[in-house]
């Protein structure tokens, strides 16, 4: 039997280890992810999913950014002005984190079936 997303996630983030939102992540995950695409690997992507969530949500708390869902993009001084990026629905957001990247590794790994959609996959 291979190991649980919580087992995975000590090992890798143990930030999100030790934090009492552990739970709340691994849920927020599973539930955005499916097992039937993931199969053996579906452990692993709940626990890199839930870090790079963790992670977004740790670099975001504090900044401008948690109070409008996007990172700043640029900032001026005189005259006050602040632009936020874009979110886009691709890779890119997965891969601001080195957790995503490692879920992009099991994305693309995986076949992929059913019809093709351009390009974009929604996991």
């Amino acid at each position: 039997m291979g190991l649980s997303p919580a087992e995975i996630i000590k090992a890798v983030c143990p930030d999100l280890a030790n934090s009492a939102s552990l739970d709340t992540y691994l849920a927020m995950a599973a539930e955005s992810l499916s097992a039937g695409f993931f199969g053996a690997m579906y452990n692993h992507a709940v626990a890199y999913k839930a870090a790079h969530l963790f992670t977004l949500m740790d670099a975001m708390s504090g900044d401008l950014a948690a109070t409008h869902g996007a990172p700043v993009a640029s900032m001026s001084e005189g005259g006050l002005s602040v632009s936020f990026a874009q979110n886009a629905a691709d890779d890119s957001a997965l891969a601001s984190t080195k957790y995503g990247k490692m879920l992009i590794g099991i994305m693309k790994g995986r076949p992929r079936m059913g019809v093709n959609n351009a390009g974009r996959h929604r996991f």
